[in-house]
């Protein structure tokens, strides 16, 4: 198959050129390709497929809940472009981590939005507000506990750098290939620099979960944003971290080192409303997810939705592809997907030039066409 006069997203420009597919990767890119399957994509962007590092579900199922939840998440995250993610299970009872990562290891090569492994949202945190529980303590042991002894599937963690065993567990998880992502912290400046010394080179969705700035004291949070050797996930849907700061960390970390991810739930998809969450009593409203306190929750929008916010904000859509298409493969250094280049995995998606999905494509086949 060959797509022509699309706008093609690459190394953070459009290029007016065509697309060779062979089998399941991109096999040329160039203009005037020719051949017999010709798909004209006139009027249309065309991106790498989206991949979300930071996603606890979809449509009313979380991740892990059962095969049959995966499967569903699998399924409807291509209507939004989504053509891999880590699901983000909570991990904070061991029996019932190792349900959720027995779940998704069971669903791996389930039809649809491939799962790249996952994001294991540990109790590693560190907050001092009544919200939050205390914290466990981060040891090797207590994560193998977590993921039934199997670090296979284990792509990232949380962990707060500045717990007691904190360095030891960055140094640990870096040599079994699992990332270190910085989230739910209190830690000093020298605490943050320290562990992204260690290889924490990611920070869990940017600001969230992290103390509020304070001008007055030197904070960790302030830290995280002089790190020339940390990236940031960002949730960008304009309520979890206002447009202007998402202006202030892209002057400060520089474009390259943002990710977009969704921070979506089971709530995705649904009708605003209320609803249980757990424990908790949820109100969707206006794509917020909040308590019975007014206080954030998680989020509800969709990775395309998320898109168009941000433009409708002024960002550009070099901007835009940036942050949502090509970035996520860069910080993630993955050599097969993410980005449109000769070799690379046959994940595509078409879009509007208003950013909503009209066809997306898995590994050379399309999974999702508008109707």
């Amino acid at each position: 198959m060959i797509i022509v006069h699309g706008k093609v997203f690459i190394d953070g420009q459009f290029h007016e050129t065509d697309i060779r597919i062979t089998g399941k990767k991109i096999a040329e890119i160039g203009p005037h390709l020719q051949g017999e399957e010709i798909l004209d994509a006139r009027g249309a962007l065309i991106f790498p497929g989206f991949i979300d590092t930071h996603i606890h579900g979809a449509e009313q199922v979380n991740c892990g809940e059962s095969v049959a939840a995966m499967q569903k998440i699998c399924a409807a995250l291509p209507k939004y472009g989504v053509t891999s993610f880590t699901p983000t299970p909570i991990a904070d009872e061991i029996e019932a981590s190792q349900k959720a990562v027995r779940v998704i290891r069971a669903a791996k090569g389930t039809p649809g939005s491939d799962i790249l492994g996952i994001f294991l949202y540990t109790g590693y945190k560190n907050r001092s507000i009544p919200y939050y529980a205390p914290p466990t303590l981060p040891t090797p042991q207590h994560t193998l506990a977590l993921v039934d002894q199997d670090l296979s599937m284990i792509f990232s963690a949380l962990i707060a750098p500045e717990l007691k065993g904190g360095m030891e567990w960055i140094d640990w998880a870096v040599n079994h290939d699992v990332l270190p992502i910085i989230g739910f912290s209190e830690g000093s400046p020298e605490v943050i620099h320290e562990a992204v010394a260690h290889g924490a080179r990611l920070t869990d969705h940017f600001p969230n979960g992290f103390p509020a700035m304070d001008h007055h004291n030197s904070q960790g949070v302030v830290q995280c944003l002089l790190e020339e050797n940390l990236a940031m996930q960002i949730n960008c849907d304009c309520i979890h971290v206002a447009p202007e700061f998402i202006r202030m960390m892209i002057q400060c970390k520089g474009l390259d080192h943002l990710v977009a991810v969704s921070d979506s739930s089971c709530l995705l998809g649904c009708p605003e409303g209320e609803y249980r969450m757990g424990d908790k009593q949820v109100f969707l409203k206006a794509g917020a997810v909040r308590d019975n306190h007014g206080k954030l929750v998680t989020g509800a929008h969709s990775f395309d939705e998320n898109m168009r916010t941000l433009r409708r904000k002024g960002f550009t859509l070099e901007e835009i592809g940036c942050l949502c298409a090509e970035n996520a493969a860069k910080i993630l250094n993955l050599k097969d997907r993410g980005k449109i280049e000769v070799g690379r995995r046959a994940d595509l998606v078409l879009m509007d030039t208003d950013l909503h999905v009209q066809k997306t494509m898995i590994e050379g086949q399309w999974f999702y066409q508008h109707d």
